[in-house]
C-alpha cells in the first residue's frame, strides 16, 4: 500500500488503546492507515524522523492564558498550537 506521510521511529503514546512503544504511523487519505513495529519508507511519499520524540493524539493545556494582547500573560493560541502539539486550550 502506497502511503500518504510515515511518521517513523517515535515513541507513540495513545492513551485510548494503552499503547505507549516505539512505532512506526501511516497515514493515506487523510486517516491513520497503519500502525506497526517497522512500516517501509519506500511506501510513502513523505517521511517524518521521529526517533528521540514522542508522538502523541493533540494534547489539551489545562491553564492557559489565551487573551492575546490583553495583558503580558497572554500568549498566541495559533502560534503556541503549532509549536507545542496542542489542540485545545481551557
Amino acid at each position: 500500500m502506497q502511503f500518504d506521510l510515515l511518521i517513523k521511529g517515535g515513541r507513540l503514546i495513545d492513551p485510548a488503546s494503552g499503547l505507549d512503544a516505539p512505532r512506526d504511523l501511516a497515514f493515506a487519505n487523510g486517516h491513520v492507515a497503519a500502525i506497526e513495529a517497522a512500516i517501509d519508507a519506500e511506501h510513502a511519499k513523505q517521511v517524518i524522523d521521529a526517533r528521540d520524540c514522542l508522538v502523541t493524539p493533540g494534547l489539551i493545556d489545562l491553564h492557559s492564558h489565551v487573551y492575546w494582547g490583553g495583558t503580558s500573560l497572554g500568549v498566541d493560541a495559533d502560534r503556541l498550537a503549532a509549536k507545542s502539539g496542542t489542540t485545545t486550550f481551557i
